[in-house]
């Protein structure tokens, strides 16, 4: 389980209506990537960690894939279902008390309302693809290695895992975002898996320099199994 203050933090921030990070259309790396986390099947069943109402998750649906996300704020759920205009039905998950499953009435979107580290592969299953913007970088550094654990154990043999990541000065902020530089990455993963740096751009916009930011950058990242 996360620490009960990371998640009453998050919890917190959407029953105040706080949600800085969301995007109202499409993430821009999903779509220029989203080729290669797909590699030509027609159907891929992809995780979503730590989801919020992410609109990707309806636009991948469309495209005839099966999304899985886990979310621990049951408003964040409710409103990604009524945004969307995706009716669903709500059950309780099997041998883990006090998580939801809502479930879209079409089967394509599933979205586990729990605490990311209390799911595992046994309540899952496992994943074709994998879209991880927001999730790592949110994660308390002392629960990474745990992350990258169960990130790596719901990976099929044929995933392709994109990842986007945060790098800037830390003395301006501590995060989250957490800053996790590519080098960083790299040896949070080594041991589980294939990483293929795809690119690195300037990320410094307004918001960020109003915040004292001089510099920021974004590094996306594909991760696939280790031959």
């Amino acid at each position: 389980m996360a620490s009960e203050s990371t998640n009453k933090g998050w919890i917190n921030t959407w029953e105040e209506g706080r949600s800085p990070w969301h995007r109202p259309q499409v993430h821009p790396m999903l779509e220029k990537y989203l080729d290669k986390v797909i590699a030509g099947r027609h159907s891929c069943r992809i995780f979503f960690p730590l989801c919020g109402k992410a609109v990707d998750m309806k636009w991948l649906a469309d495209k005839g894939h099966t999304v899985v996300g886990v979310e621990l704020s049951g408003k964040g759920i409710k409103q990604f279902f009524q945004e969307q205009n995706v009716e669903y039905d709500v059950s309780p998950v099997e041998n883990l008390p006090d998580a939801e499953l809502y479930k879209s009435k079409d089967g394509k979107i599933l979205i586990y309302k729990a605490d990311l580290f209390a799911v595992s592969r046994d309540v899952l299953g496992t994943f074709g693809g994998m879209w991880d913007r927001g999730s790592l970088v949110a994660i308390d550094k002392e629960d990474r290695e745990r992350y990258v654990d169960l990130m790596a154990s719901l990976m099929a043999p044929d995933c392709n895992y994109l990842l986007s990541t945060f790098d800037y000065d830390m003395a301006v902020m501590k995060g989250p975002p957490h800053c996790i530089p590519d080098s960083e990455v790299r040896r949070l993963y080594a041991n589980q898996v294939q990483m293929d740096h795809l690119e690195t751009h300037d990320y410094l916009t307004e918001k960020w320099k109003l915040k004292g930011h001089k510099w920021m950058s974004v590094s996306i990242f594909m991760v696939t199994a280790k031959l």
